[in-house]
């Protein structure tokens, strides 16, 4: 045998090696992960930056209720006051976070500080999960003491 191929063989025989290494490495690193996500029930979620072992930082059930609710019911068209362009009517008919038009008799919950309204059902939803408004972000106030 050559030289030459002496030192390509063995070339060869350490990248053989160095690639099981890295399987068998990234397998059980793998296992090991998906064990420990089974055993938490936190989800992640990248828009609050969270890593599976934070915590849930919505808003609880009590502050929910205390922000106020409505009936929608949909404008005539003598009700607009002012030329509107339609991105902003359409704004002001459709849910941001289902993105459904709102129907006669569905049930919106207005949020305090920005005054965006929601199905109060998809709103309740996202704040429990994020405190922020799904449009603009901000959070809201929380609801003035009775």
């Amino acid at each position: 045998m050559s030289r030459d191929s002496v030192l390509i063989g063995a070339s060869m025989a350490a990248l053989v090696v160095l690639s099981l290494l890295t399987f068998f490495c990234s397998s059980r690193r793998r296992r090991a992960v998906h064990t420990s996500s089974s055993q938490r029930s936190v989800v992640d979620d990248v828009e609050l930056g969270r890593r599976p072992c934070a915590t849930a930082a919505g808003l609880d059930e009590a502050v929910l209720a205390a922000y106020p609710t409505t009936v929608y019911s949909s404008p005539s068209p003598r009700d607009s006051a002012g030329e509107r362009s339609k991105e902003e009517e359409a704004a002001d008919t459709r849910c941001a976070v289902c993105l459904a038009d709102y129907a006669d008799g569905d049930e919106l919950r207005l949020l305090p500080g920005c005054r965006h309204s929601f199905h109060r059902r998809c709103v309740d939803d996202w704040l429990r999960r994020r405190p922020s408004c799904p449009l603009c972000r901000s959070s809201p106030p929380p609801p003035a003491p009775s």
